[in-house]
């Protein structure tokens, strides 16, 4: 999206953004698309606002519908585990086939569609951790307009750290997979890495804009970011910049922080199919994204299968922590690729990172046992960690 809407539009988008009231706030949005010009840079931004607005409206009409009964269900879950998953994906795909497969979860396995009304976690052991999966009630066409209480479905992906879509291989398979793959994208919810993203953290506090570098800015400077900001009237906020980053992502952030999620295809019911295309077929469409064939019903220790696929799709390290003159623990840490030793002291304790002098690692990413390293080297799942203050 180009950086060319007028004064008046970003103006009043600051006050969309200093706004709390939803009908405030909504009132405010529909003032903010009458003064953004109708062409085709707009569109994307257009559509991401008018999703906005829809969700507005929803969460109103849930306020009053609310006032009028005591108590509705909750869509949030609370993560638990190494890792939390949402199981999503069209009705009828077999998501509760799966929980009950490899969770202790006692999620009710039904014929008929949409039996699945609010989420349901389990969760899943998988060697020395445990993987909590959720699954959500079923994504239909327009979940992100709001359709079937899409916003709050969503919501449940959205808040996740890894999403596995369930399609039924008899069941159009590749359409229905299109369908999710749709809805998330509107929902500016990534199952693949970007190039660039950047996370725009907004402070009440403070006249400056901070870059944490994760990445870098192509074709423009940090000079331009600062003056787009400020022309939205953002003068105190950090910025987390990972990848390559353009200025039109940056602008497009502004309207709402896409998120990518690592995300796997679970190809369920192989069973009821018997031709190889439509496996090839799925595979063809959900590329890159990894597809798992199987059947709940009768794929063999599909519990550590699925972990094994969640858990390296998800990034997750496991490191262990050693005191001098003693053995290893046994519970590890748990974080993701990328970690290094001075992450690691700050998770433990500030501490150990302030005091910090050396430390010994033992395992994979160990040049050979007991080998001496900084707060700068970077560990690998499985390495074995020894502080010394």
């Amino acid at each position: 999206m180009p950086a060319n809407l007028p004064a008046e539009a970003k103006a009043k988008w600051h006050e969309v953004t200093q706004t709390k009231t939803p009908e405030t706030r909504l009132k405010l949005m529909g003032e903010f698309l009458s003064l953004v010009p109708k062409h085709k840079g707009t569109e994307k931004m257009c559509s991401q606002v008018k999703r906005q607005m829809a969700q507005l409206r929803e969460e109103i009409d849930q306020k009053k519908k609310q006032a009028k009964r005591r108590s509705a269900p909750s869509y949030f879950i609370e993560k638990a585990g190494a890792a939390q998953v949402a199981l999503i994906g069209p009705t009828n795909a077999g998501r509760s086939s799966v929980m009950r497969a490899v969770t202790n979860s006692t999620v009710e396995v039904a014929s008929w569609p949409f039996a699945t009304r609010v989420p349901t976690p389990g969760m899943m052991p998988y060697e020395d951790v445990q993987l909590q999966l959720v699954e959500a009630p079923p994504i239909v066409e327009g979940s992100s307009e709001g359709r079937n209480d899409g916003f709050q479905v969503l919501s449940i992906a959205r808040n996740a750290d890894g999403l596995a879509i369930v399609v039924d291989l008899s069941d159009d398979p590749v359409v229905n997979y299109l369908m999710i793959a749709k809805e998330l994208d509107n929902s500016r919810i990534l199952t693949s890495l970007p190039d660039g993203e950047v996370e725009i953290t907004r402070r009440g506090f403070g006249s400056d804009i901070q870059f944490i570098w994760d990445g870098e800015l192509v074709d423009c400077t940090p000079e331009d970011v600062v003056a787009l900001l400020r022309e939205y009237k953002i003068r105190s906020a950090l910025l987390r910049v990972k990848g390559r980053v353009t200025i039109d992502i940056v602008e497009d952030a502004i309207y709402g922080n896409a998120v990518y999620r690592p995300t796997t295809v679970i190809a369920n019911k192989a069973d009821l199919v018997d031709s190889q295309d439509v496996i090839d077929d799925l595979r063809k469409a959900a590329s890159p994204l990894e597809v798992m064939v199987i059947s709940a019903q009768n794929t063999p220790d599909l519990q550590q299968t699925l972990g094994d696929t969640l858990f390296r799709n998800l990034g997750i390290i496991r490191v262990y922590t050693k005191q001098p003159g003693k053995p290893a623990s046994k519970e590890p840490i748990v974080d993701r690729e990328g970690l290094t030793v001075g992450g690691l002291a700050k998770i433990i304790h500030s501490d150990f990172y302030k005091r910090f002098r050396y430390a010994k690692i033992w395992g994979p990413s160990a040049k050979f046992d007991s080998e001496r390293v900084g707060l700068d080297r970077p560990l690998s799942d499985g390495d074995t960690v020894q502080f010394h203050a």
